[in-house]
């Protein structure tokens, strides 16, 4: 009876672990006045079952529509959007520290935006800046967030002009979105038919002109959300007033977008029924584009061609929800929550991998008023040390050419070149896991980095798998960059200028990586430097694999690690 009550105990135990790691947290902006709402909720999606808990109030608010959390998971940014703050037309923005064990937000600072109505917001990979977009005002502008979350605004750009509708008589700024390079600001003008484009400065958080100042929608279509592509060559608009959806070249290297094609949001016998778009989100996987109508009380489902950037339409799904102003879908790519706006509820679909398309995973449940849906997935649990500071005790490799030094693996030599690259492998394999560690590059060579879902190649010095970059090519930083080693021999991502900024290339920088299904997260002093989505089979790209300290060939260098952790999820 003893080994059997143990043995229960053990799976309880089990089973409750699993339940907890397979929930991530979500929070719901919301519209607070005139309204039951009384300001940012939060609520745990479980993604083994798409169930979702019963959402409970993080933090009061005043009319905190749109939110967004910063890339460390540890503050959350909000639009109030308002037109009366401190007496004056203008909206605010709010922000929060991130209780990591139930969610709870706590106040920390507000500051005016300077414009009216402020309805959308997103933050730079670093997290040192956010952008925000006044819809009454037209105007967008940026701010800086401290360490501990205090803000203050860093830029203020006012747009002027009109264009055809009566609603359009002055601009209403809709929406900023940043480049995947961290180089450009991309702000929808609803009231100029216009997608406005700045020059980004993450050094001081600045927004200048643009040597192409803007791309133009047909006259009254009212663009509303932007959404790039995962490689940064195409962008798409949401035309509000037309409901449809419109795609963009995108040159990375200017800024210039050039119009490729426009497709309808709605099914033909709904056309000249009372409908206008929302929002518009790519999913994970890069391979479809989602945008919801609020009349038909749907999303369209586009696939998109990697090649042309052009779509083509998968389905109009009925959600079940009235007035969806908006909608999120969960890093994994598994599910999407569609917010009821004027049905005060949410609704959760199971993404189909493959099509793109949706079903329902349950019945709607209240929340009131949403408008925004943001996740974040904690990291909870505990790490593990793989390295205890003294010996190479779990790992093997050559030891010609690596050694333990105060505290640390170093790998390589600063008295002699490395005649082929050089890999000190843990003895076990890790499934999913999130990783931290603290890695410096010294002497003439410039590239190191950390394999992992990799294994030895027999008879090969080479590993086959990811890895984590560390070092620099030309005058990039690759600091936090995904390489696949000896299989496609590509960067599936490169790292973005503000995440580069952050990175201390003559000192000790903190790295956490996460691997997880299909998703690859890599952190670099708390900004995101990669967040990589894989489609490839896992036959061919296995999710599972050793971990692997390299140290490149070339001139005489040394890669220094300590403080190697892992959770394994």
């Amino acid at each position: 009876m003893k080994t059997l009550l143990v043995s229960f105990l053990i799976l309880v135990h089990a089973l409750s672990a699993f339940a907890k790691d397979s929930e991530v947290w979500v929070y719901f902006g919301t519209y607070t006045r005139g309204k039951e709402s009384e300001g940012i909720y939060v609520s745990k999606l479980n993604l083994e079952t798409g169930s979702i808990s019963k959402p409970t109030l993080a933090a009061e608010g005043d009319n905190p529509s749109f939110v967004t959390i910063l890339p460390e998971g540890r503050r959350l940014v909000a639009v109030e959007e308002t037109n009366d703050y401190g007496g004056k037309s203008s909206g605010s923005l709010a922000s929060y520290l991130i209780d990591k064990s139930n969610g709870k937000l706590q106040l920390i600072s507000r500051v005016p935006t300077k414009g009216g109505a402020p309805c959308h917001i997103s933050a730079d990979p670093s997290g040192k800046h956010v952008f925000f977009a006044n819809y009454v005002g037209g105007s967008i502008g940026s701010a800086s967030v401290s360490n501990d979350g205090a803000l203050e605004l860093t830029s203020f750009v006012q747009h002027r002009g009109s264009s055809v509708l009566p609603r359009q008589k002055s601009p209403h700024a809709h929406s900023i979105d940043l480049d995947p390079s961290g180089k450009f600001i991309v702000c929808a003008d609803l009231g100029l038919d216009k997608l406005m484009t700045y020059k980004y400065d993450s050094s001081n958080g600045k927004l200048t002109a643009n040597d192409f100042p803007f791309a133009k929608v047909e006259p009254g279509n009212g663009p509303r959300h932007f959404a790039f592509s995962h490689d940064g060559k195409y962008g798409y608009t949401n035309n509000e007033v037309t409901s449809s959806v419109t795609a963009f070249s995108f040159d990375a290297s200017s800024g210039k977008m050039v119009e490729l094609q426009t497709l309808s949001t709605i099914p033909k016998e709904w056309a000249k029924k009372r409908n206008s778009t929302a929002e518009l989100l790519m999913h994970p996987n890069g391979k479809f584009l989602y945008c919801s109508n609020r009349g038909h009380d749907s999303i369209a489902v586009y696939g998109l061609d990697p090649a042309t950037g052009k779509m083509s339409l998968v389905e109009v799904q009925v959600l079940g929800v009235k007035t969806p102003r908006g909608f999120g879908i969960d890093p994994s790519g598994r599910y999407l929550i569609a917010g009821g706006h004027t049905s005060n509820d949410v609704r959760v679909f199971r993404v189909n991998a493959k099509s793109g398309e949706l079903s329902p995973a349950g019945e709607p449940v209240s929340v009131p008023c949403p408008v925004c849906v943001q996740f974040l997935v904690p990291s909870e649990g505990t790490y593990k040390s793989i390295f205890d500071g003294a010996s190479m005790k779990g790992w093997e490799g050559d030891e010609d050419w690596f050694r333990v030094e105060a505290g640390a693996i170093v790998a390589g030599s600063l008295k002699k070149r490395i005649p082929k690259n050089q890999f000190l492998v843990t003895e076990r394999s890790y499934g999913d896991f999130e990783m931290k560690f603290k890695a410096k590059l010294i002497g003439q060579g410039n590239n190191a980095g950390v394999q992992f879902w990799s294994e030895r190649i027999p008879n090969h010095h080479e590993m086959i798998g990811f890895q984590c970059d560390i070092g620099t090519m030309g005058k990039a930083s690759i600091w936090g960059a995904l390489y696949d080693e000896s299989r496609r021999r590509k960067f599936l991502k490169e790292v973005p200028l503000p995440t580069q900024r952050v990175t201390d290339t003559d000192g000790w920088n903190q790295f956490r990586i996460r691997a997880e299904g299909n998703v690859i997260s890599i952190w670099v002093n708390g900004a995101l430097a990669t967040k990589y989505y894989e489609n490839g089979k896992k036959s061919d790209i296995p999710r599972n694999g050793r971990f692997g300290l390299q140290i490149h060939s070339g001139a005489p260098a040394e890669a220094w690690y300590k403080d190697i952790e892992v959770l394994e999820l």
